[in-house]
């Protein structure tokens, strides 16, 4: 607060963390010498390979470190100011200074005069008294059209200013306040606001329609005398002095007149026009001898101890900016040292993820701040105020104090100044260039701060300084570390330590350490994680192109062989440009050497890296590359990876921003030629190629590390839970023997969960190889489609499904599709009907554009407005098409009947005519679409795919065995029909997402070597209306991105029901041998053989891909960027629990029957995929151990007995670290799969619900089954909701709406943690026990904590919300009483 009650006008903070981050420093400096030690000490001996490339490297790496070791001057010691406006208006208003403004411009083509005279006026605007303000505009161009231009701006600023101080607008440029601003919500501004952009856009058009003739109409020549000095003007290089001094009129406003007023009568800043003069003979230096002129000429008019200089292109975007910087000047104490303060470089036209790192966010967010801590930033030519005196070369004396410094201004939300940043990939390569060939030629001057700063400012203000003037030199070990690594790996030469070496530590330590620190640097000043991927990019290309040209020509110009030159950055852009441009496509566009460079160095790195690629997967070197060159091929990965863009520039790209070919060309040749030349090898073989990829998990070793430690602890736990049982008559005895036994369980249970985790594999297939092998001889596929009701599953959605697989990316002619309906209904055939013939119109438009994804209800929901009109007008057509066909069926199920005019129309419904009820009917078969017939065609006169429907005869007597009996159904129809191969079945409401998905699938059963040895792939469940965090938990996430890859390591993963391809023969009872070879250019007809299993049990998906397995097979698990399928997750948290209980009642059931993969798959499989297995079987009994877990410590809590160790006891580590360490994991698995964090505290819920309620019920079912007391049931889940829930949905409220038993468990349960969790909580704040609970009880308090926060949804539902999905009032009183029934019962009769 100052001394003597004195309060600072300023105030500056360190950074936080400054030690850790020191400490940080230290360990990578440390990784940095073992990295230079292991360099020096290994150096290949003369006539061994890779000597020159790796002294090299020690060469670069040295250099890196040093480099590196330079840049924490930045970081060492941050400052953060913040300045104190209202104490500077109380104590100085009266004696402000007054303030010069010099805003340079040059070129009235690349800086338009409409952009100059914005920036202009936005700081003609400042919130400032106008008569100490001065503006002077000095125009380097000489352009009597800029002059024009601020003459207009003259005018005008006697209406903005005056609008601008009532209205309190920001920013005060016109252009951008009329582009941001929203409309007033009153009148009053509203009409002024008209009144004034309407002047504005008179004067712009004037401005701009003068800059297209490139010259002034004759009639304003005449009308003002300022012109008449362009009489005498030459050229922009030679010509007079038009300056105030020597003629008064060229003062456009003078603030000194009192007549000076705007149309208010209040005082105008005083506005000045200079161009300086020029001869050709003498050299006119740029922006500094514009600067000078503006300080000769300003002390002659205003003559302002305060100067603030401004790019043409900055505007003003903060009014108080003036204000602020005084702050830092007039502050009493500390002012005095002050000599300038410099505002941040901002842009406004920068994209979000910064596609050329224009923002210079790192630099402008960290690293001037850290000079701020050494003594003060860089000076970077804009954006500055200064005092006047230290700029005409006052110096500093004891008398007057300590040493001038500078300041960097505070970090502010809204940026005092915005730019224009590039918008071309060669301009922001251009202007970087000309930024470090200045900066090196400062290094190499005499005001070099290396020796001309030497002992007058400190040295970690001169390391700051050296960074920048070093920028250039960095390109050379830039460049060797991105070509040479990845030659000498083509070569086959380790530069590198290998990954069993102990040396590979610091170079993986120092690699991931620097870019993690830099990532988190990014993010933290406000960047993307893509944002910093473009900034690596930018890092490169700069580095390769901008440094090397700008370190070429500056010793060029030193050895006399080049004369310094000025390049001015382009500030306008074509639309196409700037189109591109907002949607972060890079701009080449033209052909360069800058771009001749990039393009062939990312060509050498592809070669590179394609040869080495392809000889690891033929499987000839892939050991000996992962043990040796690992550390190159990664490098040489990310480089190519890293290119992506040019790549697209050079080879896919059709726009204008695209690459010539001719560079393309030369780049290619350049690149071979260097490849070839240093090889000395041939590019080429014929070599067998796989169809698919199997790539191992990373950082298994240090899972299976983590698995052991928390095993350790989990053994711990029960030993703690034996030796400590309370004796006989003890309190919390039989509690905690239930605990014993429930943790047990739970441990057990997650020894079963490892194996999803213990070796997980993920695949990719080659397609482009398939079809090159295989095209012609591809086998046909069946696709088999599912449904049950027409009521639950709309006959819309299933014809979308229908459709979507009819679309495949596939040859019609080899497909089938057949719907099997269980519902046996008319209005579904009819549905299906009309499928077909709209398939006709649907087929072609999908082949036609390569629509995605093919259910048309999902495409045109999804798709945007195509770019072809062609498309646009067939897209109006097929969508007016597909909504007719959609009303139809629409309006026959509200019906629920057919028109009779269809009946009698079509044949097909004859079958009806007998048909009973939907569980008592003869079959209907009937062939839509006959595939064999050639005269079906579409419109195109392309064949269509086969199509039949089917409505399997069912009889009352007779079980029908649900879905496993529609296969079976399905199986033997189309073994008549078509009789593929390959089978795909999909649940109705699972629309195909990707087109390319059988030719995936092939992908596995074709390829020539593991082919034959895959039964089916199994594509994940995916759905496409989950929330953003997942409400219910209904993507399933862990189970689709991890656990299922972990079965795929372990022998192949569950068969779901859907979304998997079969081989026919293997589903119908094919054992497996090794001779056994799939010949898909001779495929025999298939019949069924046998059944492979009776269906009596209520979910026959694992069970059949068990036995499967369990016959030799493996199954592949398929997992592509793409989803191949989406369907409708459950929207209401009963249809989820209800799902749940299905689920794990078919699982349970398994586990008790004749096929449990306890003793049924023992021996057949793998001990890993068994555990597996039972992982999901024992869903069910996990209830019991989370019910007892959920109640028991809470109420045992609320009686003030402890069940868990002391916080001072060393048991209490074991408790804690299992604890921490499973659910950090299973946050950071969630998050890896693509979850947040809400979703995965939303997992954890649902967890807990499923747990104690849907598999509660399921466990009780099953008894009672097994018993005899019920039957075995379907329920099938609904795929429509309420609008008013989906609303509730979307917005991820929770949906009970019901009273039912479940929910009745879930309140009863929320209710007892809570009157625990009060109660005690209301004892400890009274101070009756607070210290015991603290030390006795804190893991019961903390999960009974838990417990109340995860169940808020369930009191809000309870006691506080009023729409539609709340709980019922009975249901809420009836778990109150329960629960208080409960903790009553317990506390007085324990």
């Amino acid at each position: 607060m100052g001394r003597d009650g004195y309060l600072p006008l300023f105030e500056t903070r360190r950074a936080k963390g400054r030690v850790l981050y020191r400490l940080f420093v230290i360990s990578v400096f440390v990784g940095i010498c073992l990295i230079w030690i292991y360099r020096v000490s290994h150096i290949p001996r003369k006539g061994e390979d890779g000597r020159w490339g790796w002294i090299g490297l020690l060469g670069a790496e040295f250099w890196f470190g040093l480099y590196w070791v330079l840049t924490q001057a930045h970081r060492w010691n941050q400052v953060y100011r913040c300045t104190f406006k209202d104490r500077l208006s109380q104590r100085h208003e009266k004696e402000l200074p007054k303030v010069d403004i010099f805003v340079c411009t040059a070129d009235p083509v690349i800086e338009p005069p409409v952009m100059v005279i914005n920036t202009v006026l936005s700081v003609m605007a400042y919130d400032y008294p106008p008569e100490k303000l001065s503006v002077y505009l000095s125009d380097d161009g000489g352009s009597d059209l800029t002059f024009y231009a601020l003459l207009e701006a003259s005018h005008f600023a006697k209406h903005w200013l005056p609008y601008c101080k009532k209205f309190k607008v920001e920013p005060r440029s016109p252009a951008e306040y009329f582009n941001s601003s929203d409309d007033p919500l009153d009148a009053n501004p509203s009409k002024e606001l008209v009144f004034i952009k309407k002047l504005y856009d008179e004067m712009e058009n004037r401005i701009e329609n003068a800059a297209k003739l490139a010259r002034i109409p004759e009639e304003l020549h005449s009308k003002h005398k300022g012109f008449s000095q362009w009489d005498s003007y030459s050229s922009q290089r030679d010509h007079d002095m038009h300056n105030s001094s020597k003629y008064e009129n060229q003062i456009l406003i003078d603030g000194r007149d009192p007549n000076a007023k705007d149309k208010d009568g209040f005082l105008l800043p005083t506005l000045v026009y200079l161009a300086r003069e020029k001869r050709p003979q003498h050299h006119h230096n740029f922006k500094a001898g514009a600067m000078n002129a503006l300080i000769r000429v300003s002390s002659d008019i205003s003559n302002g101890p305060i100067i603030l200089n401004l790019d043409c292109d900055m505007y003003s975007n903060n009014s108080h900016s003036v204000r602020d910087a005084l702050c830092f000047f007039m502050d009493e104490e500390k002012g005095h040292e002050i000599a300038f303060v410099q505002f941040p470089q901002n842009f406004k036209n920068v994209t979000r993820n910064e596609i050329y790192d224009a923002s210079l966010r790192v630099i402008t967010e960290v690293e001037f701040h850290g000079l701020d801590g050494c003594g003060g930033p860089l000076y970077i030519g804009t954006g500055c105020f200064h005092r006047r005196d230290t700029l005409c070369g006052r110096k500093f004396s004891k008398e007057y104090k300590t040493d001038w410094s500078s300041l960097n201004d505070i970090r502010k939300k809204d940026s005092a100044f915005l730019g224009i940043a590039a918008t071309t990939l060669s301009d922001a390569l251009v202007q970087h260039k000309r930024w470090s060939e200045g900066d090196l030629q400062i290094l190499f001057s005499r005001y070099s701060p290396a020796w001309y700063a030497h002992g007058k400012i400190s040295l970690a203000l001169q390391m700051g300084y050296c960074v920048y003037c070093l920028w250039a030199p960095n390109c050379l070990a830039t460049l060797y570390y991105t070509v040479i690594p990845s030659l000498y790996l083509l070569k086959g030469i380790s530069l590198f330590p290998q990954i069993s070496s102990p040396w590979f530590i610091p170079f993986a330590y120092v690699i991931s350490a620097k870019n993690i620190c830099a990532l988190a640097e990014f993010l933290w000043c406000g960047g993307t994680i893509l944002g910093w991927w473009n900034n690596q990019r930018m890092w490169l290309y700069k580095r390769t192109s901008s440094y090397l040209f700008a370190f070429m020509d500056t010793i060029l110009k030193l050895l006399g062989f080049a004369e310094s030159g000025f390049v001015i950055s382009t500030k306008i852009a074509d639309q196409d440009v700037s189109q591109r441009f907002e949607k972060e496509i890079m701009e080449f566009g033209t052909s360069t050497p800058m771009f001749t460079t990039l393009s062939t160095l990312a060509m050498i790195n592809l070669v590179c890296f394609v040869r080495v690629l392809k000889e690891v997967l033929m499987g000839k070197g892939s050991i000996r590359v992962y043990e040796t060159m690992s550390l190159q091929f990664v490098l040489c990965g990310i480089l190519v990876l890293i290119n992506f863009p040019l790549y697209q520039a050079l080879f896919l790209r059709k726009d204008k921003g695209k690459l010539p070919s001719s560079l393309a060309a030369k780049s290619i040749v350049l690149a071979l030629l260097a490849c070839i030349s240093f090889t000395g090898a041939e590019m080429g073989s014929d070599e067998y190629l796989p169809l698919f990829e199997t790539r191992r998990a990373k950082g298994r070793v240090l899972y299976r590390l983590l698995v052991v430690s928390v095993f350790v602890g989990i053994c711990l736990i029960w030993i703690h839970r034996v030796r400590h049982i309370p004796r006989k008559g003890e309190d919390g005895r039989w509690g905690w023997i239930g605990l014993l036994g429930a943790e047990l369980w739970f441990s057990l249970y997650w020894l079963l969960t490892q194996a999803h985790r213990w070796n997980p594999v993920y695949r990719c297939t080659f397609k482009d190889r398939l079809s090159q092998r295989h095209e012609k001889d591809l086998p046909k596929v069946d696709i088999f489609v599912c449904t049950a009701d027409p009521v639950i599953e709309p006959p819309v959605m299933v014809i979308n499904t229908v459709l979507s697989v009819m679309a495949y990316d596939y040859p019609p002619e080899k497909l089938s599709v057949y719907l099997s309906d269980d519902g046996g209904s008319d209005i579904t055939y009819n549905a299906l009907r009309e499928a077909s013939q709209f398939a006709k119109h649907w087929l072609p438009f999908c082949k036609k554009f390569k629509v995605e994804p093919r259910s048309p209800a999902a495409y045109f929901n999804s798709s945007d407005d195509p770019l072809d009109a062609n498309q646009s007008k067939e897209l109006v057509v097929i969508k007016k098409l597909y909504e007719e066909m959609e009303n139809r069926i629409e309006n026959e199920t509200k019906l629920a009947r057919i028109p009779e005019e269809a009946h009698s129309k079509h044949k097909g419904f004859f079958q009806w005519d007998s048909y009973s009820s939907q569980r008592d009917h003869a079959t209907i078969l009937q062939i839509i679409i006959d595939g064999r017939d050639t005269n079906v065609t579409d419109k195109d006169g392309f064949v269509l795919p086969t199509l039949v429907y089917l409505a399997r005869e069912k009889r009352p007597q007779h079980h029908h065995n649900f879905k496993a009996g529609a296969m079976n159904a399905l199986i033997r129809v189309s073994s008549e029909i078509s009789n593929a191969p390959i089978i795909l079945n999909v649940d109705c409401d699972m629309y195909s997402n990707n087109s390319h998905s059988v030719r995936d699938a092939l992908c596995f059963f074709m390829d020539e070597e593991k082919g034959h040895e895959v039964a089916f792939v199994q594509f994940p469940q995916n759905f496409k209306n989950v929330t953003r965090n997942d409400l219910y938990d209904a993507f399933l996430r862990v189970s689709s991105e991890l656990e299922f890859h972990g079965l795929d390591g372990c022998g192949g993963p569950l068969y779901i029901g859907t979304g998997c391809f079969h081989r026919r023969d293997i589903l119908c009872g094919r054992k497996f041998s090794k001779e056994y070879k799939g010949d898909w250019k001779s495929v025999k007809d298939v019949k069924r053989e046998e059944s492979v299993l009776e269906f009596e049990e209520k979910l026959k998906d694992v069970i059949t891909g068990l036995s499967i397995q369990c016959r030799g097979w493996k199954s592949v698990y398929f997992n592509p960027l793409r989803k191949a399928f989406l369907g409708v997750a459950p929207n209401t948290l009963p249809d989820m629990l209800v799902q749940h209980k299905r689920w794990s009642e078919g699982d349970l059931q398994i586990f008790f029957s004749r096929y449990s993969p306890a003793w049924y798959a023992y021996g057949k499989i793998s001990l890993v995929l068994q555990m597996g297995y039972s992982a999901y079987c024992l869903w069910a009994p996990n209830s019991l151990a989370t019910l007892y877990y959920s109640v028991i410590p809470s109420l045992y809590l609320l009686r003030g007995i402890p069940l868990f160790p002391q916080n001072s006891s060393p048991w209490f580590i074991p408790f804690a670290y299992v604890i921490t360490a499973k659910h950090i994991c299973g946050l950071a698995e969630f998050l890896w799969c693509g979850g947040t964090i809400l979703g995965w505290w939303n997992s954890q819920r649902m967890w807990l619900y499923k747990r104690t309620s849907s598999y509660l019920f399921a466990f009780m079912d099953t008894i009672l089954k097994l018993l005899g007391f019920a039957k075995s049931g379907f329920v099938i889940s609904t795929k429509i909701a309420d609008q008013d829930v989906s609303q509730r949905y979307e917005k991820e409220i929770m949906e009970f709406g019901t009273s039912t038993p479940i929910f009745t468990i879930l309140s009863t349960l929320a209710l007892i943690n809570l009157v625990c969790f009060v109660g005690v909580l209301i004892e400890a704040l009274m101070g009756k026990g607070i210290m015991r609970v603290y030390e006795t009880m804190s893991l019961q308090f903390v999960l009974c904590g838990i417990l109340v926060l995860i169940n808020l949804p369930l009191y809000q539902a309870l006691f506080l919300r009023k729409d539609k999905g709340k709980l019922p009032s009975s249901l809420a009183a009836k778990s109150i009483v329960l629960a208080l029934f409960a903790c009553v019962g317990f506390t007085l009769l324990y």
